[in-house]
């Protein structure tokens, strides 16, 4: 029976338990880079006791950020600073993997009215209908996530992960809810996951062979017209077979359909309903893991007691992945590891962490130390 505190090796990268903690924005980047604050963050959290750090959302292209106070990873000037956070991770003894990712018809912008593209012209966000990509947007893309993982693994990331859920960009393509093309991009599986591959390969080329790259996408979404369970583990395996590592499987949680100007849009999230127990995604990670040769991680309000262990133990993931619990007790991981449950501060799943980072800095209800 796997353990939260057996070792695993992926690729030479020796993670020294099955607790990971998950990549969350914190609105604390300066410019685009890490700030002090920042760096003090990742360095707490690489003394906590977790395995693998995968860092927050690094922006491919300036019009792909996801929101105004994030890392940027589209040019060569920016990896000195990237380098810096890597470095803070890493001097501890824990690998530190880079999510890249661009917001596509979600993305962030100034101006509700500025222009976003998507796969095809469906309103996930307030304002305007994202344009549908043309063929060359969609090449500029490709080549704009190759860079990108270049320059990770220039500022010395142990690994890049690709963001494939959420309903951003990479996601959009996957959804048939968002991606309605009825050219080589859209249409069927093959066709709706066509972008993610394409990326995979261009990545693959760019890193070379033994670079270890993660794949974040969904397990389950959980609404009516989204991307089913059968769609998500053929992609997976297709993921997997094109260079893919690891599949850090979260999903859907709720959604709902917003108005802005009497247009309505998809609304969704990767939070599960307040009340919802924990694991509510593993079953599906768990049948995902049975279809591929490649570790898995969980992730769904996993910190409650005894579900990490429970998750690991049943053959649902192979690693496990702590977020907001992480942010309102910081040593999480380390009470999991030594059996002290009982003193983990607990989230209280006000959201304070979803909200603050619109503005500025991540703020906690239980963390007052934010």
């Amino acid at each position: 029976m796997t353990r939260l505190g057996d070792p695993l090796t992926l690729r030479g990268m020796i993670l020294r338990n099955r607790l990971v903690m998950a990549p969350m924005v914190t609105g604390m980047a300066v410019d685009h880079a890490p700030s002090a604050g920042q760096l003090a963050w990742y360095l707490e959290h690489a003394r906590s006791g977790v395995g693998l750090v995968i860092v927050e959302s690094a922006a491919i292209a300036p019009d792909g950020k996801l929101l105004p106070f994030m890392l940027g990873i589209w040019e060569d000037g920016q990896v000195p600073a990237l380098a810096r956070l890597a470095a803070v991770i890493q001097t501890e003894g824990v690998p530190a993997v880079l999510q890249i990712v661009h917001g596509g018809a979600k993305a962030w912008r100034s101006d509700i009215l500025g222009e976003r593209m998507g796969a095809s012209p469906v309103p996930i966000a307030a304002g305007p209908a994202p344009r549908e990509m043309s063929e060359t947007d969609i090449t500029d893309i490709i080549r704009a996530f190759a860079q990108a993982a270049r320059r990770a693994q220039a500022a010395g990331f142990a690994g890049v992960e690709l963001h494939g859920a959420h309903y951003y960009l990479i996601s959009q393509f996957l959804s048939p809810a968002t991606n309605r093309r009825s050219d080589r991009w859209g249409g069927d599986r093959d066709g709706r996951a066509r972008l993610g591959l394409e990326v995979i390969r261009a990545v693959r080329r760019e890193v070379g062979p033994d670079y270890p790259l993660f794949m974040r996408m969904h397990a389950v979404e959980l609404f009516e017209g989204g991307m089913s369970e059968a769609d998500a583990i053929h992609f997976a395996r297709a993921f997997q077979e094109a260079g893919i590592d690891v599949i850090d499987a979260s999903g859907i949680g709720t959604s709902s359909m917003g108005d802005w100007k009497g247009q309505p849009f998809l609304n969704t999230s990767s939070v599960l309903p307040k009340g919802q127990v924990g694991g509510a995604f593993a079953p599906f990670t768990g049948r995902m893991k049975e279809a591929l040769d490649i570790p898995v991680i969980a992730v769904g309000k996993l910190g409650e007691p005894g579900l990490a262990q429970a998750v690991l133990a049943a053959g649902q993931a192979d690693l496990v992945a702590l977020a907001r619990q992480l942010i309102a007790d910081p040593l999480a991981a380390a009470k999991l590891l030594e059996g002290r449950e009982q003193d983990i501060l607990r989230c209280q799943e006000c959201l304070a962490c979803f909200v603050s980072i619109r503005k500025g800095p991540l703020k906690c209800g239980v963390n007052k130390a934010l």
